[in-house]
C-alpha cells in the first residue's frame, strides 16, 4: 500500500482560516451588539423621558393653586413629593418672571433654563442626566414652571447589564460557531484522506489499486533502466470467481479476494509489488531478476498457493489463477507494452485451460490482426453509417424526473458483427479514429435533443464522452463551438463527460481548456470518480460542474459500509464544492433510496431504464412525462 502523502503546511493552513473564521464571526458578533446596545441605549433613554415627563406634568397639575396665591409652603411640599423617585437629583418651581418659588432639596440651586433656551423642545440630555421644564397653567394662562432633574443611573445600569448579556450570548454563539466550523472542517480533511486512500488503494483487499500500480511499475522499469536489470510484470487473473459471486454474493466475493491478496503476498519476496487492477485480476511486479526462471518459480508458487481450498462461510471454495507474464525489456520497452503484452499471455493461459501460467512469446500477437481488421472496418463505419447512439436518461433521484441522457456509441459490422465499445473505442483512441467519431457524436446527439426539446418547457441535455484524444485536438474549444453553432442549440444543452484519470493527465495544460469550454456555456462532468486519483488543490481549480460516482461503489450499496462510506465522503465533497452529483449503474430501489438520502443529486442505471435508440426516447419521455 502507498501511505497519503500530507503537505506540512496544510494544517497550519486549517488552523489559519478557522482563526480568520472565527475572527471575522468574531467581529461581526460585537458590530451586531454594539448596534443592540446603542438601539437599547436610545429605547431606555426615551422610556426614561416619558416617564419623567408624566411625573413632571402631575405635579405641575397640582402647583397652580399654589402659584395663584404665592403660597410657597405648600408648592415646597407638592415639589418635595419628588423625593418618592430616587432618580429625582432636583427640582425648581418658578413663577413666570422667574422668581424661585419653591425647590427640593431646598438647598437645589440648579438655575432653571430660560424661556427659549431648550428651543422647540421642553427637555434636553446632559451627561448622566436629563433635564426637563413642565409648564404650570390656570385656565390657559402660563402661571410658572417646574423644573426638574432627572438622573440616567438607572438607564446606565440597564444598560450595562443588557451590553453583558448581549456579550454573554454573542460570545457562546461564537464558542459554538467555531466548535461547529471546527467540526466541519474536519469532516471536510476526513473526507480528502478517505478520498486521498481511495486513490492508492483498493478498498477491498488493502492492496495498491491500478493507479499506484502504473506508478510503481513505471518507476520499477525506470530503475531497471538505470541498472540494466531485469523486470517481470504478472498478470493473474482468477478462473472461478464468478462460482462465488453467484452462489454465496459479492459480500462472500470480497471476502475471497482478501484471501486471495494474503496468499499472493505470502508467496512474494519483500521488495515484490502486489495490485489489484479490479474486479478478479491481480497484477504482481518482480524486480532486479537474474534469470526468467525467477519469475515461473514465482508462478509456480501463487498457482500451488491459490490452487489450495478457500474456506468461507462453512464451505471450501476451489479457484484458480491463470497467469501471463512478460519482461522488461526483453519483451516490452515500456510499460504500457510490457502490461498487454502480459495480458495476451494471459489470455492464452485462459486458451490453454487455465490454472497454468504462461511467458509471452511473440507469436501469440495473434490478436494484433484482429485488432488491425477491427481497425480496418471501423475506418469506414462512419461513412457506411453502421454507427449509432443509444441514450441512457439521468434522472432526478427526489422527484424522478427524466434531466437529460447520457449518448452511448454502438457499432454494428457487417464483418464483425455488433462490437463491444470496450473492444474499438481503445482502436478508435489509438488510431486517432476517435477524433471524427467523436464530433460525429456530438453532431448526432445535439440534432437529436434538439428534437426533442422542441416546444418542451424543461429544456434536457444530452452527455457525451470525450476521449484523451479528443481533448489534446488542436483549437479543441473552437470545434466545439462550431458543432454546437452548426447544430444551432444552446451550448448549455451539451455535457462533456470526462474520465478521472484522464483530468488528471496533464492537469496544469488541461485547466486551461476546461475553462474556455466552460466559458462556451458547454458544462463538463469527471466521469468514473472515485476510480483515479484527484488532488484536492486541483479539484477545486478545475471548472467542472457535475462527479459522478464509478459504478463499483453503487453496486453494493446499502449493503457494503466501505461502499457507503466512500459514497458518503464524495457527495459530500462535491457538495462542498458545489457540484452536482450523480452516480452511475442503479439497478435497485434500495440502491437509489441510499444514494438519495445521501444526498446525491442525480441517478442513471437499468432501474430507470437500459441505453434506447434515438427512435425509442420520443416514447420513453411521452411515458415519463
Amino acid at each position: 500500500m502507498m501511505r497519503d502523502d500530507h503537505s506540512p503546511h496544510s494544517p497550519r493552513i486549517s488552523y489559519r482560516l478557522l482563526f480568520a473564521s472565527a475572527m471575522a464571526a468574531g467581529a461581526a458578533l460585537l458590530l451586531a451588539v454594539v448596534l443592540l446596545v446603542i438601539v437599547e441605549f436610545f429605547t431606555l433613554r426615551s422610556a426614561l423621558l416619558e416617564d419623567s415627563r408624566v411625573k413632571a406634568a402631575v405635579v405641575a397639575d397640582n402647583l397652580s393653586a399654589a402659584l395663584v396665591f404665592r403660597d410657597s409652603q405648600t408648592a415646597a411640599e407638592i415639589v418635595g413629593s419628588l423625593r418618592a423617585s430616587p432618580i429625582v437629583l432636583g427640582a425648581v418651581l418658578v413663577d413666570q418672571d422667574g422668581a424661585r418659588l419653591a425647590a427640593y432639596p431646598p438647598d437645589f440651586a440648579e438655575a432653571v433654563p430660560a424661556v427659549g433656551e431648550l428651543g422647540d423642545s421642553d427637555h434636553r440630555f446632559r451627561t448622566s442626566r436629563l433635564e426637563l421644564v413642565a409648564p404650570v397653567t390656570h385656565q390657559g394662562a402660563l402661571l410658572g414652571r417646574v423644573y426638574v432633574v432627572i438622573s440616567m443611573s438607572s438607564v446606565e445600569r440597564r444598560l450595562g447589564i443588557y451590553a453583558l448579556s448581549s456579550a454573554a450570548v454573542a460570545a457562546i454563539a461564537l464558542l459554538l460557531a467555531v466548535g461547529l466550523l471546527s467540526r466541519v472542517r474536519q469532516s471536510v480533511r476526513q473526507a480528502e484522506q478517505n478520498l486521498r486512500h481511495l486513490a492508492h488503494v483498493d478498498p477491498v483487499t488493502g492492496l495498491a489499486n491500478r493507479n499506484a500500480f502504473n506508478e510503481r511499475l513505471e518507476f520499477a522499469i525506470d530503475e531497471a533502466a538505470s541498472f540494466d536489470e531485469n523486470v517481470a510484470m504478472l498478470l493473474l487473473d482468477l478462473d472461478n470467481f464468478k462460482q462465488v459471486n453467484d452462489t454465496l454474493g459479492h459480500q462472500a466475493g470480497d471476502e475471497l479476494l482478501r484471501m486471495v491478496a494474503q496468499r499472493i503476498l505470502r508467496s512474494l519476496r519483500r521488495d515484490d509489488i502486489v495490485a489489484r487492477l479490479g474486479g478478479d485480476e491481480f497484477a504482481v511486479i518482480l524486480k532486479g531478476l537474474s534469470a526468467r526462471s525467477e519469475a515461473t518459480q514465482v508462478c509456480a508458487k501463487l498457482i500451488e498457493s491459490i490452487g489450495q481450498p478457500f474456506p468461507i462461510e462453512g464451505q471450501d471454495f476451489f479457484v484458480t489463477a491463470s497467469i501471463g507474464v512478460a519482461f522488461f525489456p526483453e519483451d516490452a520497452e515500456d510499460s504500457r507494452t510490457l502490461i498487454r503484452n502480459a495480458d495476451t499471455a494471459m489470455y492464452q493461459a485462459k486458451v490453454a485451460g487455465k490454472n497454468v501460467f504462461e511467458l509471452f512469446v511473440p507469436a501469440m500477437n495473434l490478436n494484433v490482426k484482429k485488432r488491425v481488421s477491427l481497425e480496418s472496418s471501423l475506418r469506414g463505419a462512419l461513412q457506411g453509417g453502421e454507427l449509432a447512439l443509444h441514450y441512457q436518461p439521468k434522472v432526478d433521484l427526489m422527484r424522478r424526473r427524466v434531466l437529460g441522457f447520457e449518448a452511448l456509441l454502438r457499432w454494428h459490422s457487417p464483418e464483425h458483427g455488433n462490437v463491444s465499445p470496450a473492444d474499438f473505442i481503445p482502436i478508435a483512441e489509438d488510431s486517432g479514429l476517435i477524433v471524427p467519431i467523436g464530433e460525429w457524436v456530438i453532431t448526432q446527439a445535439l440534432n437529436d435533443l434538439r428534437r426533442w426539446n422542441d416546444g418542451r418547457r424543461d429544456k434536457l441535455h444530452v452527455a457525451v464522452n470525450l476521449s484523451t484524444r479528443q481533448l489534446r485536438v488542436d483549437d479543441i474549444t473552437r470545434r466545439i463551438a462550431q458543432l454546437i453553432a452548426d447544430c444551432a442549440v444552446p451550448a448549455d444543452w451539451l455535457e462533456l463527460e470526462l474520465t478521472e484519470s484522464m483530468v488528471m493527465e496533464n492537469v496544469h495544460a488541461q485547466i486551461e481548456t476546461f475553462q474556455q469550454l466552460q466559458a462556451l456555456g458547454v458544462k463538463l462532468a469527471i466521469d468514473d470518480f472515485g476510480t483515479g486519483y484527484s488532488s484536492m488543490s486541483y479539484l477545486k481549480r478545475l471548472p467542472i460542474d457535475t462527479l459522478k460516482i464509478d459504478r463499483s461503489f453503487v453496486g453494493d450499496l446499502p449493503k457494503d459500509q466501505n461502499d457507503l462510506a466512500i459514497a458518503t465522503a464524495i457527495i459530500a465533497l462535491a457538495h462542498s464544492l458545489g457540484l452536482t452529483v450523480i452516480a452511475e449503474g442503479i439497478e435497485t430501489t434500495a440502491q437509489a433510496e441510499a444514494l438519495l438520502n445521501l444526498g446525491c443529486d442525480l441517478g442513471q442505471g437499468y432501474l430507470f431504464a437500459r441505453p434506447m435508440p434515438a427512435a425509442q426516447v420520443a416514447q420513453y419521455l411521452a411515458a415519463n412525462a
